[in-house]
């Protein structure tokens, strides 16, 4: 089967959003070989909301408790996983993800956690989305929710198996409690204003996972309802909108995909991520896990670290 495929398009869901896939760089974090990953970093102004999208791997690896702030952070562990992850953070949310499960944090106005895998002789791979929330949840608590793996909607196209993580797609919809998206969507010193910053009724945040089966090509329509939509091929080779994606020896590949009807082709055995999030299309300085409105909000956050009033684990 070749992966050529065709491409279509269609109006984008507002005047800025661009029209044509792009493809988005990508890059490795500094971390040790037993901790890798490789993932979308520092392109607030191309990935709005997101500040990172990355694939990791973990294998006898203890990255030591780190705070945040400012943003929501979602876990996902891959069902191939070999081990579970206990997670914690200061406050005391202490879960255990398994293999297919989702951990959603809710940084809020701070904290300090860690996610260590149950047996490091094991791996654990997955995807990590950091969401923008900088001014938004200046006094809430910190939060920490689970998906579990048996919640999610699973459902075949063809040579594809797709699992619905988090959020919605077309009819389907996982239930959780839409805390990180529909909860307290305006800061305490913030009213909505028409036209101006978003509605609690905005989508949720949305992972959508497709597995290939067998080389297959199917036709996707990406909506068009204001959410921007990243694709980042997280293993094998597809083809995605006329542009090819492969990810190999840890590394991966991504694309910025605008509203519309796109051809996706791929081989058996590859998998692609579609992350999908409302824009908040505000001014974001994201440092050292603290996203802030600007470098006065950045020092404050530093500052409540520094002095523990985010805990400490």
């Amino acid at each position: 089967m070749s992966l050529r495929t065709r491409v279509k398009k269609r109006p984008a869901a507002h005047a800025d959003a661009p029209v044509i896939p792009r493809v988005l760089p990508v890059s490795r974090p500094g971390r040790c070989a037993a901790a890798a990953g490789a993932g979308v970093f520092d392109q607030t102004a191309e990935t709005d909301p997101f500040l990172s999208v990355d694939v990791f791997r973990r294998h006898g690896a203890c990255i030591p408790p780190h705070p945040h702030a400012g943003c929501a952070v979602a876990t996902y562990l891959f069902p191939e996983s070999t081990t579970s992850m206990r997670c914690r953070n200061a406050q005391g949310g202490d879960d255990t993800l398994q293999p297919g499960d989702l951990l959603w944090l809710e940084a809020n106005c701070g904290t300090v956690h860690d996610d260590v895998p149950e047996d490091l002789c094991k791996t654990v791979r997955g995807v990590r989305l950091v969401v923008n929330r900088a001014g938004r949840h200046a006094h809430g608590a910190p939060d920490q929710t689970v998906v579990r793996a048996a919640a999610m909607p699973q459902w075949q196209a063809g040579g594809l198996d797709l699992t619905l993580v988090c959020g919605e797609w077309g009819e389907r919809q996982v239930d959780r409690a839409d805390r990180a998206d529909r909860a307290d969507c305006v800061s305490s010193d913030e009213t909505p204003q028409s036209g101006g910053g978003h509605s609690c009724e905005e989508k949720p945040t949305t992972l959508l996972r497709l597995d290939w089966r067998d080389d297959d090509v199917r036709t996707f329509t990406i909506p068009c309802d204001g959410r921007r939509w990243i694709a980042l091929i997280a293993q094998g080779e597809a083809a995605l909108a006329g542009h090819a994606l492969r990810a190999d020896g840890g590394d991966v590949e991504a694309m910025l995909l605008p509203p519309g009807e796109w051809q996706m082709a791929g081989r058996a055995g590859a998998r692609l991520l579609l992350v999908g999030g409302t824009p908040l299309d505000e001014p974001v300085v994201f440092r050292g896990n603290f996203a802030a409105r600007d470098e006065g909000d950045l020092i404050n956050l530093m500052r409540r670290y520094q002095q523990g009033s985010m805990g400490t684990l």
